[in-house]
């Protein structure tokens, strides 16, 4: 969990972290429905999330050093104060709209899912050729993700489980961990799902790929 608020500067942080794993950038701003339920819980997916995982916020920094005018404190991990700016937010959903292109911030909750695919194409840092994302509260509405918390312990295991099956079979020319595996794999987890996951998955409002 990191408040890392600009693509360069994830990336900067990526090259720091050795093999490939996935890669979370979770939009939440702190004036969100449900918004408490979220940020109370960075410290723990901070820790909970190991080497398999990084999740980024967008949005949030250590310090930002004056450079905005909104600036609002909250609690980050290991009782660090952070900053939260909604200027940067927007910022930065504009650059990373540049980088994906059928990407559009729906004003709620989401998470988009890609890896850092270094460990077998060395500049391949931050990897957004087989993204996907979701949008967090509206599955909840849906019934498809029964609680943030819950879902967001099954998504850090189905993480671990897809990083360590790819590792396994790393004597494959490409390693490529596979982020709409790794939601199927997570929303198959949940007790009382509505239908089926393929069916789920085809729902424009919850659930986006790169395939558009």
């Amino acid at each position: 969990m990191y408040p890392i608020y600009t693509i360069e500067g994830i990336e900067k942080q990526e090259k720091k972290i050795e093999g490939s794993h996935v890669i979370a950038l979770l939009l939440v701003k702190p004036s969100d429905n449900n918004a408490e339920e979220y940020l109370r819980k960075f410290n723990y997916y901070h820790h909970r999330s190991e080497k398999y995982c990084s999740i980024y916020l967008l949005g949030y920094s250590k310090g930002f050093l004056g450079k905005y005018t909104d600036v609002m404190s909250v609690q980050g991990y290991d009782n660090q104060k952070w900053e939260y700016s909604d200027c940067c937010f927007i910022e930065t959903c504009d650059e990373l709209k540049k980088r994906i292109k059928k990407w559009d911030y729906s004003g709620e909750p989401e998470m988009i899912i890609l890896q850092n695919s270094s460990a077998s194409n060395p500049r391949h840092f931050l990897d957004f050729s087989n993204y996907v994302w979701i949008e967090i509260e509206y599955g909840i509405s849906k019934g498809y993700i029964d609680s943030f918390p819950r879902f967001m312990e099954r998504f850090v295991r189905a993480c671990k489980s897809e990083v360590t099956a790819e590792n396994a079979i790393l004597k494959e020319e490409f390693f490529r961990i596979k982020p709409k595996r790794i939601i199927e794999n997570s929303l198959e987890m949940v007790p009382k799902l509505p239908g089926e996951v393929k069916v789920i998955l085809n729902d424009g409002l919850f659930f986006k790929s790169c395939k558009g």
